[in-house]
């Protein structure tokens, strides 16, 4: 192969190469397309450079030719582009120009809004309105506030679901698969009136362990259950208290025992259900012992805060 037929190669394979180069430029400015200017004037162009693409629907259907600074100090940038000839029939002079980002740290490029069916077609040199760019730190800040309100959701959410895992621990033992239940019969305070009667108990005494709400000896119970059957009352309410844990899942043990209590007592004797009531009174600081407490209000007396449940 001659020397000579090698660099003829060589500079057919340089223009080829050359020729697409060309063309992929020329393709990207819309150099081989026929086009038509437009104009929107912005206050601040946010770092639009030239070259910038122009989307209309978001689809590149032209590029940001020129960006002219104004002549005044009360003036607004020029933009000046060059749009493919076939929008004229969607870009109209109600048409707006908006400055976005791709990504949030992405080029910038211009977006054109669809005009409407009736308003007039913009001719050469046009120029159409524009919406102010956003500012890079408002939408970080917005994106910092959606992260925060989310990370807040899921913290709730992951409340609730220990919320539900506790209390279907503490039931499984006895049954129960729903744990709306523990709402039920509970009230939210003790009724403001004084009983006439309190039954204690030390919780260790009635509780299989300390973070269980399993009975150990239901017998422990039985004298309150026969004193109740033949006493009359208005109003009974199950109470326990825990003096150690977390509070949250102290809150939810107590309200488990105190339901326990209670089923069992209007399940193994002659007592209106709808008078028996109970609540989880929490995580008590001033009692180094955790208790359960039955106190029972004479049927004369209607206690100040109502019982909620039926």
């Amino acid at each position: 192969m001659s020397t000579a037929f090698r660099v003829g190669v060589f500079l057919v394979m340089a223009l080829v190469f050359l020729s697409i180069g060309v063309f992929l430029i020329g393709n990207k400015d819309f150099l081989f397309t026929s086009t038509y200017r437009l104009k929107a004037e912005f206050q601040n162009v946010a770092g639009l450079n030239n070259g910038a693409e122009v989307r209309i629907g978001g689809i590149h259907q032209g590029t940001v030719k020129e960006i002219i600074l104004p002549s005044q100090p009360d003036g607004k940038v020029t933009v000046v582009m060059n749009v493919k000839n076939e929008t004229r029939n969607i870009i109209k002079k109600d048409s707006r120009a908006s400055i976005k980002t791709e990504g949030i740290l992405g080029d910038k490029y211009v977006e054109i809004s669809f005009g409407s069916l009736k308003a007039e077609p913009v001719g050469e040199d046009g120029t159409i309105g524009s919406e102010a760019p956003r500012d890079m730190s408002e939408q970080a800040q917005e994106l910092a506030d959606q992260a925060r309100a989310g990370i807040v959701a899921f913290r709730e959410n992951m409340e609730a679901l220990q919320h539900n895992f506790l209390l279907r621990g503490f039931f499984e033992r006895r049954g129960y698969s729903d744990t709306s239940e523990l709402k039920q019969h509970a009230i939210p305070r003790l009724p403001a009136g004084k009983p006439s009667k309190e039954i204690n108990f030390d919780a260790k005494e009635v509780f299989d362990k300390p973070d269980s709400a399993k009975l150990r000896d239901k017998k422990t119970l039985d004298q309150a259950g026969k004193f109740l059957e033949e006493n009359p009352f208005g109003l009974v309410v199950i109470a326990s208290s825990a003096a150690k844990g977390d509070a949250e899942k102290a809150r939810l043990l107590t309200a488990a025992r105190a339901k326990v209590v209670r089923d069992y007592l209007t399940d193994n004797f002659k007592l209106d259900d709808k008078r028996i009531k109970f609540i989880g009174l929490g995580k008590d600081k001033t009692s180094e012992t955790s208790k359960l407490t039955i106190f029972v209000y004479p049927p004369t007396r209607t206690p100040a805060a109502s019982p909620t449940g039926s």
